[in-house]
């Protein structure tokens, strides 16, 4: 794991005996690696070299908001204070562009799910939706929520690209992908009107 000695923040792997996949996460603390018990160390290597890109654009987020005492405001991003309050929305739509692609990259590699196109659009009631057509629509305000809810939320978007709709087995597909989304559910509805400029 000579790699990971390279990377410009703490980084964390976490073995997990139940899965065969490899995930990243990147927050104020650094970065998380999750990956099965059996992945062969060089894979992992390989899979965070690829990504080293999207981390690092990741971890300047942090670096950016960060406040004196190292600590973050709600929602992990807080616009740096020379921007008028005209130019807030666009600030949050560039960002969650960018987290958006982001996590496609790691969850849609090869456009297995068939995605057309994304658009940040500001919708009222919905967090994104997906259309037939494989276009993904993502809400700008996400960009003010923890990085692990809006990768749920983009988690959620791609399993309808396999089950268009809430049935039990779009729910068991979301939970494979993400098996906390309860909890990011429930954090989007208890912070939903806090989400704002």
């Amino acid at each position: 794991m000579e790699f990971f000695d390279q990377l410009s923040m703490p980084t964390v792997l976490k073995r997990r005996a139940r899965s065969n996949r490899i995930s990243l996460r990147v927050n104020e603390e650094g970065l998380r690696i999750n990956a099965g018990k059996h992945i062969p160390t060089t894979e992992i290597d390989k899979f965070v070299l690829k990504k080293t890109a999207w981390i690092n654009k990741q971890w300047r987020k942090y670096e950016l908001v960060m406040n004196e005492d190292g600590c973050l405001h709600l929602g992990e991003l807080k616009p740096p204070e020379f921007f008028e309050n005209n130019d807030l929305e666009s600030f949050y739509r560039n960002e969650t562009k960018r987290i958006i692609e982001g996590l496609l990259e790691i969850h849609n590699e090869n456009n297995e799910y068939g995605i057309n196109k994304v658009f940040i659009k500001g919708q009222k009631t919905r967090w994104g939706s997906c259309s037939s057509a494989g276009n993904l629509n993502f809400n700008w305000r996400l960009a003010m929520a923890p990085t692990e809810v809006i990768e749920y939320v983009v988690i959620h978007e791609l399993c309808h690209r396999i089950e268009m709709n809430h049935s039990k087995e779009f729910w068991r597909l979301v939970q494979e992908k993400c098996p906390e989304f309860k909890k990011h559910k429930a954090w989007l509805k208890r912070n939903q009107s806090r989400l704002s400029i």
